[in-house]
């Protein structure tokens, strides 16, 4: 089977990531009586929802937005510890600066970035302003298996999407030749570095493309695992203004 991978699931831009597709203006701040809304229901884990109706899963997906020399671009990403995120390397790269909001309209700014070449992914320091975080799973997946994509699409309102496992694929993006996955499940610009469950809660993958299907593309958590053990794999992430 063969699909031309494309760069719209990565961050929505303009100037920085023009194949990412162009809008007229930027994202500007959330009102101050900003209230989130849900575009479809989770059923990502068997948590109840807390208070607020909320689930974990959507209380950890953030909105990243970025500025670089040339423009700026809105992506997603997630809670990993209670100062750090991850997103892609595309939606970060480059940046002079980065703020992150999460789903009750908090906004963040980031103190420092590091990213990685392979696979696509950023490692996003705040302050220490997160009390709940992401737990990681290394799986190997079977064909059909439920998935549960959560993030901020056109860098508006929070989404869910259920899906399900296709297949492992060539990723051909960036030419690394690594094994990807393929997920059944639409996604769009600014979708980019959105957490992906399985039906523990537990996130499996992250998003960094979608293909001329309107799927989803995700590098799998065994990748993030390793940069986690390994930093060296890391690199500053810098301007070149």
């Amino acid at each position: 089977m063969t699909r031309r991978s494309l760069a719209f699931a990565c961050a929505l831009a303009v100037g920085g990531i023009t194949a990412c597709g162009v809008i007229p203006a930027p994202p500007g701040p959330l009102e101050s009586d900003f209230v989130p809304q849900i575009t479809a229901p989770s059923t990502a884990s068997a948590e109840p929802a807390s208070a607020d109706g909320f689930s974990t899963e959507q209380r950890l997906a953030v909105r990243v937005r970025v500025e670089t020399c040339t423009g700026w671009a809105t992506g997603s990403g997630w809670v990993l510890s209670s100062n750090e995120v991850i997103t892609n390397r595309h939606v970060a790269e480059g940046a002079t600066r980065i703020e992150v909001t999460t789903y009750d309209g908090r906004d963040f700014v980031v103190k420092s970035s590091v990213v990685a070449e392979v696979p696509d992914l950023a490692l996003l320091t705040l302050d220490e302003v997160f009390t709940e975080s992401a737990d990681i799973s290394e799986v190997y997946p079977r064909v059909g298996i439920p998935l549960t994509i959560v993030g901020y699409p056109l860098g508006q309102e929070l989404t869910v999407e259920q899906g399900k496992f296709v297949e492992s694929e060539v990723e051909s993006l960036g030419d690394s030749g690594a094994a990807v996955w393929l997920i059944d499940a639409t996604i769009a610009h600014g979708s980019s570095g959105s957490p992906v469950y399985d039906t523990n809660g537990e996130v499996v993958a992250i998003v960094y493309a979608g293909d001329d299907q309107w799927n989803a593309l995700a590098w799998p958590a065994s990748w993030l695992q390793d940069l986690l053990e390994d930093p060296a794999g890391w690199t500053d992430n810098t301007a070149d203004c």
